[in-house]
């Protein structure tokens, strides 16, 4: 297996989903537990219109993704096979995928 190198995703929602990734939320993160375990996700989070209030729906714009993986082939496909994309809330089309190198971080 190759170095694993470090990707910043920028995952853009398609517009009209917020509805679906509430609905597919519950699995997209279950989903996510056996790529935390390997390391091979080591952040993500959530983009919104604006940081929502106690009890209110957030309007959500798409997501971050910190990923460890050998090349750019490896990285699509971990996107391509998340729910978020195999459910139509994922634009991977408009995702920007930038490689780059830890100048300084917490340990993982």
């Amino acid at each position: 297996m190759s170095a694993k190198l470090e990707w910043l995703c920028i995952v853009p929602d398609k517009p009209g989903m917020n509805a679906k990734r509430i609905e597919v939320r519950p699995t997209h993160l279950a989903n996510l537990g056996p790529l935390l375990e390997s390391k091979t996700i080591v952040a993500g989070a959530m983009f919104t219109e604006a940081h929502p209030t106690e009890g209110s729906t957030p309007q959500f714009k798409g997501s971050m993704v910190i990923i460890q993986a050998g090349s750019l082939e490896e990285v699509r496909g971990i996107l391509s096979k998340d729910v978020y994309t195999q459910s139509g809330v994922w634009d991977l089309e408009n995702t920007q995928i930038i490689p780059y190198k830890s100048a300084v971080r917490l340990p993982m």
